[in-house]
């Protein structure tokens, strides 16, 4: 098992000390590729993620997360669902400018992005250890 499918583990069966919450910044205007490249970076690695995450959610509740992608003409997201919580990463374009931000229930209307590329492990498991307690397979 990897580091992060052990941290998902100890969470699942409560053997854990915490996660803390994703570390999240005001969000600052990029170039658009600059915007873009660092959207597909923290796609692919939240699919890295989400696959290391559902085979241990998988075996211990049967559940998982689910990974969707959106685009549209002005902007670049993908969304992430476990249960009834989600969180969306979104990069906007307009007028040769990007921005980045993430979208929850709870957060504010202020223009936040994650951190970085660290922040979406932290994401991850904030979305799973809030998620209401189901039954645990031995």
């Amino acid at each position: 098992m990897t580091p992060f499918m052990l941290r998902i583990k100890s969470l699942i069966t409560g053997d854990h000390d915490g996660w803390g919450e994703p570390e999240l910044r005001c969000s600052v205007a990029r170039t658009v590729g600059e915007g873009t490249h660092e959207q597909v970076e923290l796609r692919s690695l939240a699919e890295q993620l989400i696959c290391e995450a559902n085979a241990v959610l998988t075996e211990f509740t049967g559940s998982r997360i689910s990974l969707e992608d959106h685009g549209g003409i002005r902007d670049l997201a993908f969304s992430l669902r476990y249960g009834d919580r989600w969180a969306r990463v979104v990069t906007s374009f307009d007028d040769h400018v990007a921005f980045s931000q993430l979208l929850a229930p709870g957060e504010s209307d202020t223009m936040r992005e994650l951190a970085g590329p660290e922040a979406l492990e932290e994401l991850i498991g904030t979305l799973v250890a809030t998620r209401p307690t189901e039954s645990v397979r031995a």
